[in-house]
């Protein structure tokens, strides 16, 4: 029973782990503690007794798992006020993390000029490649409400790209 579920969880990390990563680092802005995050997140499934088989969509679910530690990571960050060495232009520069890091502030650039709602939506389906109907049930909003949200963030964001503000 053991191996089955230890069989079960290691299936799970390699299907998502990358796509969760992506989703926490585009909320963080910090390598380090998006790969702490997913790893929580996981190491929660592991202690927990839960069968996963219950989970209605694992997806949706830990999508939420690790949007609900960001907020954490967020609201920890400021109370205690600390900054992560990324976001002050203090990191390690492998070439990964400078792509990472390149992406990261060309897609925030971006998105900075688009009300929150918008850019949580186009994050969510550009960045972490969710479907409409994923994105939804995440937020707890209709459909109509997403898609429309999409298209006005996207519009707003080619009017801001073709004015140059990028």
């Amino acid at each position: 029973m053991i191996g089955k579920r230890l069989d079960e969880l290691e299936r799970v990390i390699e299907l998502y782990q990358d796509a969760l990563f992506r989703f926490a680092f585009f909320r963080t802005g910090s390598l380090a503690d998006s790969q702490d995050i997913v790893q929580n997140v996981f190491l929660k499934m592991v202690d927990s007794s839960r069968d996963l088989a219950h989970v209605g969509d694992l997806k949706n679910y830990l999508f939420r798992c690790v949007s609900n530690a960001c907020c954490d990571w967020t609201e920890k960050r400021r109370h205690t006020g600390t900054l992560s060495l990324e976001s002050v232009g203090v990191a390690d520069e492998t070439d990964t993390e400078e792509e990472w890091m390149h992406e990261y502030v060309r897609i925030g650039s971006m998105l900075e000029g688009l009300p929150a709602r918008q850019a949580e939506v186009v994050r969510m389906r550009c960045v972490d490649g969710l479907r409409f109907a994923e994105i939804a049930d995440m937020l707890g909003v209709s459909l109509p409400t997403v898609k429309s949200r999409f298209r006005y963030g996207i519009e707003k964001m080619r009017t801001i790209e073709k004015k140059g503000k990028l």
